[in-house]
């Protein structure tokens, strides 16, 4: 077929080629730049979605840790309520012998505690509750006996290290000269 085209007309097909060729540079830039874009704004998507997906596991976190201190603080409720369960739980220092009291100051002392970890409550609300908590008679025995047995069992648990320095500070500020 080639062969039966003079040049006349292979002049006027290369003239049309060479008129395309430029009109397919576009098109192919465009589709180049609308897959670009597709690209980033998948990444865009995605990176969204790992922050969503970050924030739903640190409130599933948060939920669990509030599901077990709801069962930590029923397991202390029965305790409180029957003596023979009371005398489960070890004493607060050796040679002490464990209260109603005691465990119902642990109570307060870890309400303070899943206040502040789940942003119910922000430090100086913290700090102001434990100052006011630690004018209790009671409560300052039951941190005196308490402290160490709570410190080893929570050694190295930055959040509960933080919480034991604001209880100790707020116990020092309450000391009266």
């Amino acid at each position: 077929m080639l062969l039966r085209l003079d040049d006349d007309e292979l002049a006027r097909w290369s003239d049309i080629g060479q008129a395309i060729g430029p009109v397919a540079v576009f098109f192919s830039g465009v589709a180049f730049l609308g897959i670009t874009a597709a690209l980033l704004m998948q990444g865009r998507e995605l990176r969204n979605q790992r922050e969503e997906l970050t924030i739903a596991q640190e409130e599933q976190a948060r939920s669990s840790e509030v599901a077990m201190r709801e069962l930590h603080t029923d397991l202390i409720k029965m305790a409180i309520e029957d003596s023979e369960l009371l005398s489960v739980w070890p004493a607060p220092s050796p040679g002490e012998q464990t209260t109603r009291k005691d465990h119902y100051c642990n109570l307060i002392l870890n309400l303070q505690k899943v206040a502040y970890e789940t942003r119910t409550i922000e430090l100086p609300e913290l700090r102001s509750a434990l100052r006011f908590l630690m004018t209790s008679p009671d409560m300052r025995a039951y941190w005196t006996r308490s402290r160490q047995a709570r410190v080893s069992i929570t050694d190295g648990d930055n959040e509960e290290d933080t919480f034991t320095t604001e209880v100790d500070a707020a116990y020092t500020d309450t000391i009266t000269p």
